[in-house]
């Protein structure tokens, strides 16, 4: 046999050979900026010492084992940045953090945690799957752009943080996305399937573009915030949008199909304009107590009442449109002081004559896998 063909027959089955991934074991530090390019195993508990950068490059996988010393069913193996991290993939070769289990399952592992890490970190194109908080914060800065977080006990979990999340997807997880004491922009995402969708409490929430959908609970779930939420499509949840004590605008929205209530406002002060709010089951909006106006909307076809008044605080509720242009049906739309005594009254005048030229929301494309 030719001496070239040997020693390419030889070469092309040591590379065949998988390289044998980076491994972690027990509490270790990286204490220099550290690249990671193929395969890593964590079989411990990883900490990116401050002032450390860790680059994650395309294609790369980071797999958790499963410990669990308490038996309470959380993983605790993770991966612990007080540095930064640029995990950066693309969409032919995205970037993996999952679970190292042949059967793998929520909770297998930690989180990916930063904590006082305020610098410039970013997940692009990453996947992160089968943790107990895939994506963990505390006092940090982080955009996530063009993730997958799915099967996770919760997708995304901070507080005292500042994070953008755009172009991103929280399926199937316990809680999609929870936060407080936080500034987020979450854009052109989609939550969907997660027992909870969106929860965030003493919180800066600026939404856009999102599909919200098919969550058990809430579809978004605002306590005590400042709050924009414009051009959303948020259907098919329990409740669609539930702010309590909380302040800011809702316009531009589709809110359909929603279980309960397409909205409802506790307390708070809210501007409420330019949504389409239709097939819910028992009621378009739930007004309680709740300061600002309810105009230019389209209130249509929902199950029991197009608005229902179940404070004691009056509701200006002008220019919207009903479903009906006649007094009477407007009023049966309608549930406030004159059905419930002691609660206040609707200002339903000069309503829309006829339907408004609803221009949707645009909402992302939302594979089911991959990215």
């Amino acid at each position: 046999m030719p001496v070239f063909l040997l020693l390419l027959m030889v070469f092309s089955a040591g590379s065949a050979v998988a390289a044998e991934p980076l491994l972690y074991r027990g509490e270790q530090t990286l204490w220099q900026d550290t690249v990671w390019d193929g395969e890593v195993l964590i079989d411990g508990i990883l900490t990116v010492a401050p002032g450390v950068t860790l680059e994650i490059r395309p294609g790369s996988t980071v797999r958790f084992t499963r410990f669990d010393s308490n038996g309470d069913g959380l993983g605790e193996h993770e991966l612990f940045c007080q540095g930064t991290i640029r995990a950066v993939g693309n969409a032919e070769r995205p970037i993996r953090f999952t679970s190292a289990e042949p059967s793998p399952r929520r909770s297998d592992w930690g989180a990916l945690n930063m904590m006082a890490s305020e610098t410039d970190n970013r997940l692009e194109h990453c996947v992160i799957e089968y943790a107990y908080r895939g994506f963990h914060a505390h006092f940090a800065r982080a955009v996530l752009r063009d993730c997958l977080l799915h099967h996770n006990q919760r997708g995304a979990q901070f507080q005292d943080s500042q994070v953008t999340i755009e172009r991103c997807r929280l399926l199937d997880n316990g809680n999609g996305l929870q936060f407080r004491d936080s500034e987020v922009e979450l854009l052109d995402s989609r939550v969907a399937r997660n027992q909870w969708g969106v929860r965030c409490v003493y919180s800066t929430l600026r939404m856009s573009g999102c599909l919200v959908e098919e969550n058990l609970i809430n579809g978004v779930n605002a306590r005590a915030g400042t709050v924009t939420v414009t051009g959303n499509s948020i259907r098919g949840n329990r409740r669609g949008l539930y702010l309590q004590e909380s302040h800011g605008t809702v316009s531009g929205n589709d809110l359909s199909a929603n279980s309960e209530h397409g909205i409802f406002l506790e307390d708070g002060e809210v501007d409420v304009h330019d949504n389409r709010l239709a097939g819910n089951g028992r009621a378009g909006v739930r007004w309680v107590n709740a300061a600002g106006r309810l105009t230019q909307n389209a209130l249509v076809d929902n199950g029991e009442y197009a608005l229902v008044n179940d404070g004691t605080h009056p509701l200006e509720a002008r220019a919207n449109w009903w479903g009906d242009s006649a007094p009477e049906g407007i009023a049966a739309a309608v549930r406030d002081g004159h059905d419930r005594a002691g609660m206040g009254l609707v200002d339903t005048g000069a309503p829309l004559l006829q339907p408004l030229l609803w221009v949707g929301p645009v909402t992302p494309a939302a594979p089911e896998s991959g990215l």
